[in-house]
């Protein structure tokens, strides 16, 4: 089996491990369903967060994430207070809504997180990668703000980087 099939019309396949990989801020991303397999509806991605990696809350304008941990925790921080989510814990950003997590933990994380619509932050996401996979030890967190902003989305704390 391929990384990602349609074999069945209209359907998506991904066996386990199976996807494209990306590693964006620190975090690898499996693809387990990308945009153009769902016609723009829906990215789905495993994410691998290790022990002091995660993303600082930041809000969307064009889509909502849902987050789902798979093993390990993470900690959740938005408008309120920080809430920790452990393995089978489900949380739901919706656009307009502050929120990032952290892995606070001494062990990897694995979330898996659905984003609607697919397009926007999938995008985002390939042009962060190469942003950060340049050769320079450290990317500014302007450079990170303004390439996430094009998107629609904007940090409320620090953007990460520097």
């Amino acid at each position: 089996m391929g990384d990602t099939q349609t074999d069945l019309p209209g359907n998506v396949i991904s066996a386990p491990g199976r996807g494209r990989r990306e590693r964006v801020l620190g975090v690898s991303h499996l693809y387990k369903a990308e945009s153009r397999e769902t016609a723009g509806a829906l990215t789905c991605l495993e994410l691998t967060v290790p022990p002091g990696e995660g993303i600082p809350p930041h809000v969307h304008t064009r889509e909502d994430e849902a987050f789902y941990v798979l093993s390990g925790s993470v900690t959740l921080h938005g408008a309120g207070d920080p809430a920790l989510l452990e393995t089978g814990g489900f949380f739901r950003g919706p656009r307009g809504h502050a929120h990032g997590f952290r892995n606070d933990g001494t062990e990897p994380a694995t979330l898996l997180i659905f984003i609607t619509p697919g397009t926007g932050l999938e995008a985002m996401f390939g042009e962060l990668a190469a942003l950060t996979g340049r050769e320079e030890a450290h990317t500014a967190p302007g450079e990170i703000a303004e390439l996430c902003g094009r998107y629609g989305v904007t940090f409320t704390d620090p953007p990460p980087g520097g």
